[in-house]
């Protein structure tokens, strides 16, 4: 399994890379400042505030309450960031080179995808929590040996 995903991990690079190489010098260096961009607002703003999160709710929160509220958070962070060139603010006199991109009402998209992934997050945790079965793979017998007594 896992080589079928690093393979199909590979082609979408590589398809990415060759839709890229077909772009124009000045729209290549506007994926390279966005991409810059995406990672400079991770390392300087998402990441410092999902660290500070977790600080603050280690010691007031259980630890399956914490860590399901951090794997909310950061895909919250996730949606927002990539979501945030369609939801933004665009000046009045912007040219859309392609009208048809924002005939949607993506803000309402972003709420609808980010109370999905609350509510399964959090019911995932009290499924757990309540006893639902474990998630972990059990150890085959065949594979595991316990040590010696």
């Amino acid at each position: 399994m896992r080589i079928i995903l690093v393979s199909c991990g590979i082609a979408a690079c590589g398809y990415g890379g060759w839709l890229l190489w077909e772009l124009t010098p000045a729209d290549r260096l506007s994926v390279v400042v966005w991409l810059a961009v995406g990672l400079f607002a991770h390392d300087a703003v998402l990441a410092p505030i999902a660290l500070g999160v977790s600080w603050l709710l280690r010691d007031r929160l259980p630890v399956w309450w914490s860590r399901t509220l951090l794997i909310a958070l950061g895909l919250t962070n996730v949606l927002i960031l990539l979501a945030l060139p369609v939801i933004a603010p665009r000046p009045a006199d912007d040219q859309i080179a392609n009208s048809t991109i924002l005939d949607r009402n993506f803000g309402l998209g972003l709420t609808i995808v980010l109370l999905a992934v609350w509510v399964t997050v959090v019911g995932a945790a009290v499924w757990l929590r309540r006893g639902g079965e474990s998630l972990r793979p059990v150890p085959d017998p065949a594979l595991f040996t316990p040590p010696a007594p």
